[in-house]
């Protein structure tokens, strides 16, 4: 079981009431790992690692960069304006459709906390994270699908999209209400973690 620490840094986002993303926390007396022997470490066993590193200083300052306002409107079916934060795990950004584009939302954290990047959420496995499932890579970036139940909330898709070793971005999606059955909520976080990456490679 991951420390309290760790979870609180893996803050991702959970399915809550109305397409309102919760964060994810939970207590645990095991003791982290310190900086210098985690660093030695990354990434752990079995933790697919991140080729080319990208700098996510810009997207801390501002989390909302990391999707365009014409990103946004064709995830979610029209014009949604931002909201950041500070979450617990890092700066957020999220973008919720409500009733008029059928409680569609999309929420992103750019992972402050953690130092670990992938490594955590592997550890998490089985643990934390019960559904837990590898997506395709993006541009060669990892993506890993997981939720706390052993199965997704429906329509509801969690991932961690590893930017560096050390680093992860959490993305969540819920899909519009007439889609849920039509596609693969991860479908869509994967092509949420493609314009992430497209866009902070590009330089925004």
């Amino acid at each position: 079981m991951l420390s309290a620490a760790t979870l609180f840094a893996l803050a991702g986002c959970s399915g809550g009431a109305g397409g309102q993303a919760t964060p994810i926390t939970s207590n645990s007396d095991s003791p982290a790992p310190t900086s210098t022997a985690a660093d030695a470490q990354l990434p752990g066993p079995g933790v697919p690692k991140v080729q080319d590193p990208i700098d996510t200083a810009k997207a801390s300052q501002d989390p909302c960069t990391v999707l365009t306002a014409e990103q946004v409107k064709g995830f979610l079916g029209g014009p949604v304006a931002p909201k950041s934060e500070n979450a617990g795990g890092g700066p957020s950004c999220s973008w919720f459709g409500g009733h008029q584009y059928e409680h569609a939302s999309i929420s992103v954290i750019v992972n402050g906390v953690d130092k670990r990047g992938l490594t955590s959420v592997y550890a998490a496995k089985g643990g934390l994270y019960k559904f837990f499932q590898p997506l395709p890579a993006v541009d060669g970036y990892p993506l890993v699908a997981t939720d706390t139940a052993e199965k997704r909330t429906f329509g509801q898709c969690r991932a961690s999209l590893g930017v560096r070793d050390d680093q992860t971005i959490e993305l969540f999606v819920e899909q519009p209400d007439s889609r849920k059955e039509k596609k693969d909520p991860c479908d869509s976080v994967h092509a949420v973690a493609a314009a992430v990456v497209g866009n902070l490679k590009g330089g925004r």
